[in-house]
């Protein structure tokens, strides 16, 4: 009898509940913050009826130094700003693989306020189109040959 000692359910659980809640949090304060803002490198892509546009923000660098090439289904955006650091050449280098439903052939692209916007519209073999039934008289000629 000597040294035994009553355990308690309760206070098991509870411990084993701040233990658990104490690693859940080290975890999550852990964790580096996101940024919410696009920075160098990132691109948002916008999607319409007609094709894609992508914005690349570009904040401080001359349209002049910018370079867009396409090569397959590839598209490369270089842009190097001389003397736009401490360090010297301020430089970008960006490559995004396009699916094959976009007319690269017919890509534009232009550049205002610091945000390079890419124009990729779709192919015209995917683009949506209708298509009339032939043989369907509309109401208005349904009256019209009532009428007469």
């Amino acid at each position: 009898m000597f040294g035994q000692t009553r355990r308690n359910t309760f206070d098991d659980i509870f411990n084993f509940h701040r233990e658990a809640d104490r690693i859940f949090n080290q975890f999550w304060s852990d964790l580096p913050t996101r940024q919410l803002t696009p920075g160098p490198g990132s691109f948002q892509v916008h999607t319409n009826d007609d094709g894609w546009r992508l914005d690349v923000p570009m904040p401080g660098i001359d349209p002049q130094h910018v370079s867009l090439e396409v090569a397959g289904s590839t598209l490369n955006i270089r842009a190097e700003a001389p003397g736009a650091s401490q360090d010297g050449a301020l430089r970008f280098d960006q490559t995004v693989t396009l699916p094959q439903f976009l007319d690269l052939d017919r890509i534009t692209a232009s550049h205002r306020h610091g945000m390079l916007q890419l124009t990729l519209p779709l192919k015209e073999s995917v683009r949506p189109r209708r298509i009339r039934i032939d043989g369907v008289v509309n109401d208005q000629t349904q009256k019209q040959l009532t009428n007469a």
